[in-house]
């Protein structure tokens, strides 16, 4: 039997306990990862958690929706066992009708929808660690070789043991592109994100220095059974000139591989930032944005 369950009704230990022996689970769906991304949160439990589907919501002119925060990528059906289409449409089938706007991305297992859904494709891209390190190399392009010589050149160095809040404040200075899609709470919650996630399971919050000890390049990992995440990082001008955050990469692939785990890029549709991932080797993976639209006809101006 499916239940709908607000946060505090979640038993956390059960809940994650289902999310670390899915095929399907990721940083994602933890419920620490969950609590620093939405304000409010609820889920859709079978039985004694054997499967379990997160969805975060909230109201705009009085009407209910469910939407994709920032850091979350996506929700989805996860369970103990593997799933098929005909469960993901159940559980797809028992989001309450209360909410009459809804936009969120499912995981990579569900790869089609009940009829009459049309979905928007997206992707994201990772690379398996499960070989060592010489044949991961392999697969490194022309460009990234070049980059790494560059950095070796530079004398670059790893710092360990870098700051969370560090990370988040040289993103905000270095990333001048992106800044204007983040608001001031979205980098509370980031920071927020990698406390709790530091918290939680192992992290590594590293920087790549000069010899002078100038900071170039910053990146902050999340490690789960299954998946090395890329959460977010920065490089400076001179850093990305000079293949900073290649080095940073390229350093973090010598230290895991041979491990049974993916890095997950965190993935991108913009060309220049994909092209980057695909250097190490990187493959695509398929996810879905699912919208639908159950506001009446005068009000479906209204989006989230």
């Amino acid at each position: 039997m499916i239940r709908i369950l607000n946060r505090k009704e979640i038993n956390d230990q059960l809940w994650n306990d289902c999310i670390e022996l899915s095929p399907d689970g990721q940083a994602f769906f933890y419920t620490w990862y969950l609590d620093a991304c939405c304000p409010e949160w609820s889920a859709l439990v079978e039985d004694n958690y054997s499967a379990v589907f997160p969805f975060a919501h909230r109201s705009k002119f009085g009407i209910d929706y469910i939407y994709q925060p920032f850091f979350t990528r996506h929700f989805g059906l996860i369970a103990k066992s593997k799933t098929d289409f005909y469960k993901q449409e159940a559980f797809l089938s028992a989001i309450p009708s209360d909410y009459k706007y809804l936009d969120f991305c499912l995981h990579t297992a569900h790869q089609q929808l009940p009829e009459g859904i049309i979905p928007e494709h997206k992707i994201y891209q990772q690379l398996s660690l499960r070989t060592d390190y010489s044949q991961i190399q392999k697969g490194y392009n022309e460009n990234l070789v070049r980059n790494l010589k560059k950095a070796s050149k530079s004398g670059y160095i790893l710092k360990h043991n870098f700051q969370p809040e560090a990370v988040v404040d040289l993103f905000y200075t270095h990333q001048k592109a992106l800044r204007e899609e983040f608001k001031e709470a979205d980098y509370r919650t980031l920071k927020n994100l990698m406390i709790s996630a530091a918290k939680n399971t192992t992290t590594y919050c590293w920087a790549v220095q000069d010899p002078s000890g100038e900071i170039h390049a910053g990146a902050f990992f999340i490690k789960t059974k299954t998946q090395l995440l890329y959460l977010k990082g920065f490089s400076s001008e001179k850093g990305k000139k000079q293949g900073a955050m290649h080095f940073l990469f390229d350093q973090l692939i010598q230290y895991h591989a041979g491990q049974d785990i993916t890095l997950d890029f965190g993935g991108s549709s913009v060309k220049s930032v994909a092209r980057f991932y695909y250097g190490f080797g990187s493959i695509d993976c398929l996810y879905l944005r699912l919208k639908i639209n159950r506001l009446p006809t005068a009000l479906r101006w209204i989006k989230s």
